[in-house]
This record gives C-alpha cells, structure tokens and sequence, in this order.
C-alpha cells in the first residue's frame, strides 16, 4: 500500500514535518506499506491560480503524480488560527477531486498549546468530505509538539508512543478496508 503524507507547514521553524518523518518511519517498517513524505516547504507550490493542466510546474506535476498513485494520504498541518495550513489548502485545491475520491485519508495535526491542534483536525475532516474521500474517525493530535518530537522525527517522548501506535494500527486498518474493496 502506498501512502502520501502531505507534510502542511512551510514556516521555517516548524514542528509539523517532524512529525510527518515520524509518521512515514513508522509506516514504512509496516510490511507491504510505502510512505513517502511530500515536503510543501521543498516543493514550493505556487500560489494556486489554476489547477492542475498541462503548463503546471514540474513541482506541481510531481506532487500530484504521487497523490494520484498514492493508496492512502495523510494530512499534516499545525492549527494556524483555529484551522489548518494555508500551504496545505492550496496545494489540496491543486488537484481535481479524483485525486483523493474514494481514499482513505487521515488527519494529524500539531500545536505548541495543550489541545494538540484539534480545530485543525476538525478542519482537515471536513476538507476531506469535501473531496469526496473517506476520514478515518481517528484524528492524530499532537499537543506540546516541541516536547514530542526532535526536527528529525524522532520521538522524544516515549509515553507518546502509544498514541502514535493506536494511529498507525487504526489508519492502516481502515485503509486496508478500503483499497481491498476497490
């Protein structure tokens, strides 16, 4: 199974990717799972003034290749006043809806407050009805994110672990469930 985790911060002192790396090193030790991480900061998608076509960027064309082969997709994003990333918004509305129709896509979001960024999960759900895919009820939450992850990923907060666990198992469960039945 392959899955594209959307990393949604382009701010230069983020937390958001930390936790994508972490995300894509616990999938890939999965068996029969592929994670790759698509770097919005390292991709530098222009502000969008026209979907997807044949005279988009090569960037453009790049991230959307990968969605589109993508079993699954993560959405990664800090709460910026109380929703999700405006990099994420605009490199989401890139891409035609066929692009996540009918995937299972899940949700983590960071902050550096005690609710882990919840509004901009709640967003992130929401987003993704819109896009005519399917949530999986289980939302990742990081709260004190600077306390949980190191800028390579790695966790720093071994109690932590048992929610990325439960994320993991719950994400790929639903996931399965659905690219079996298509």
């Amino acid at each position: 199974m392959k899955i594209a985790i959307l990393s949604g911060s382009v701010r230069d002192d983020r937390h958001t990717h930390s936790v994508a790396l972490h995300l894509a090193q616990r999938f890939n030790q999965q068996s029969n799972v592929e994670a790759t991480v698509i770097d919005l900061k390292e991709q530098k998608l222009p502000p969008l003034t026209n979907t997807l076509h044949d005279d988009s960027p090569e960037n453009v064309k790049k991230v959307g290749k990968i969605l589109d082969e993508a079993d699954g997709i993560i959405f990664t994003s800090p709460e910026y006043n109380g929703s999700f990333s405006s990099a994420l918004k605009n490199a989401i509305d890139f891409y035609p809806k066929g692009t996540y129709q009918r995937k299972p896509i899940g949700v983590a979001s960071v902050s550096a407050g005690a609710l882990g960024g919840i509004r901009a999960a709640q967003a992130m759900q929401l987003q993704v009805l819109a896009l005519m895919a399917y949530p999986i009820y289980r939302m990742f939450t990081v709260p004190n994110v600077q306390d949980k992850f190191s800028k390579d990923g790695t966790l720093l907060d071994a109690k932590f672990e048992g929610s990325v666990d439960v994320f993991i198992e719950e994400y790929l469960w639903f996931a399965e469930a659905i690219v079996t039945k298509k």
